[in-house]
């Protein structure tokens, strides 16, 4: 089969592969969709903690060997421990996601856990489920945030991550949602699931910010737009660092608050709001077309709402 492997800084390439075997208690699944976000561009710039050669790829759809159209929940867990039977398995000291850890949905087919398929309603196309997994990570933040329906939100990015707590915000009747973005495509997109308002910049200070950049600038933006009082909630990786004034978060009271993956009953809560956003959202590649993508990320293009691998095509 064919599969796109990241081998090194800023290196991909086409390769045939074997067909993965499966274990006892997994499935060979055909790839349909394998969404492209920070993940996947950030690790095409430092690999970090991948085995080389990897097959990226972690927001995954496709048909089991059944015929069902399914998504798959790419957290894996040791399932035992005090985080897991509290239903955090994020939080588990053995956590490790398909396509990080192993390989995942940037080839042909991928060999998944029974266990991690959870299965499409009919009338959702492929284009929309590529927005299952990012939602998933709003769902998580969103419910760590405490907001509600007379909370004033901000949401620094547009990317996946902020599509997903604006389709959040719009669940829970929240109609006071900022969005801040340099894409107008991205921006256009969160205006059409709900933001009121959506600008390159915003300005003022709101009950509850949400980073899903994760760069100094972004982090320290939210910090910043956060009212006195209010919360600020953390998920992108751009940058390892956190830059703020102690001593002004100290007497503004401001809390901040990590947000990290999904339960599994977030990732199931997600396919219903992924059903909100349009197939024409989203950017179709073929394996070639990946890594001009990624590149163009690194340098500031983010003009595509979403991209994703279409394997099979």
């Amino acid at each position: 089969m064919k599969a796109l492997l990241l081998e090194g800084e800023r290196r991909l390439s086409l390769s045939d592969i074997d067909t993965p075997d499966t274990a006892a208690d997994e499935v060979l699944i055909d790839v349909e969709v394998a969404g492209i976000g920070g993940s996947e561009y950030l690790a095409y710039n430092n690999p970090g903690m991948r085995n080389l050669p990897n097959v990226m790829g972690h927001g995954i759809a496709g048909t089991d060997p059944g015929g069902r159209r399914v998504a798959v929940f790419p957290l894996q867990s040791c399932g035992k421990c005090d985080d897991c039977r509290r239903g955090e398995c994020q939080l588990c000291d053995g956590w490790a996601l398909i396509g990080v850890q192993s390989d995942g949905g940037f080839a042909q087919k991928a060999a998944v856990p029974a266990k991690a398929l959870v299965e499409l309603p009919d009338d959702l196309v492929w284009e929309q489920a590529a927005f299952v997994e990012p939602f998933a990570n709003a769902v998580n933040a969103w419910e760590r945030s405490g907001a509600d329906r007379d909370t004033r939100v901000a949401i620094v990015g547009a990317g996946g991550l902020g599509l997903g707590l604006v389709a959040c915000a719009a669940e829970s009747g929240c109609v006071a949602v900022a969005v801040s973005d340099l894409s107008s495509s991205r921006l256009r997109a969160a205006a059409e699931l709900g933001a009121s308002a959506t600008e390159t910049h915003l300005a003022g200070t709101y009950d509850v910010v949400f980073d899903t950049v994760g760069s100094a600038a972004a982090r320290q933006t939210a910090v910043a737009l956060t009212r006195k009082g209010g919360t600020c909630v953390l998920l992108g990786f751009a940058s390892p660092g956190l830059e703020v004034d102690a001593g002004e978060l100290i007497r503004s009271q401001k809390r901040i608050v990590g947000s990290f993956v999904y339960s599994k009953q977030q990732f199931v809560r997600a396919i219903g709001l992924a059903a909100r956003c349009s197939a024409e959202w989203v950017t179709n590649l073929s394996f070639s077309e990946v890594e001009p993508l990624l590149a163009g990320y690194l340098d500031g293009d983010f003009s595509t709402v979403k991209a994703v691998l279409r394997p099979n095509r």
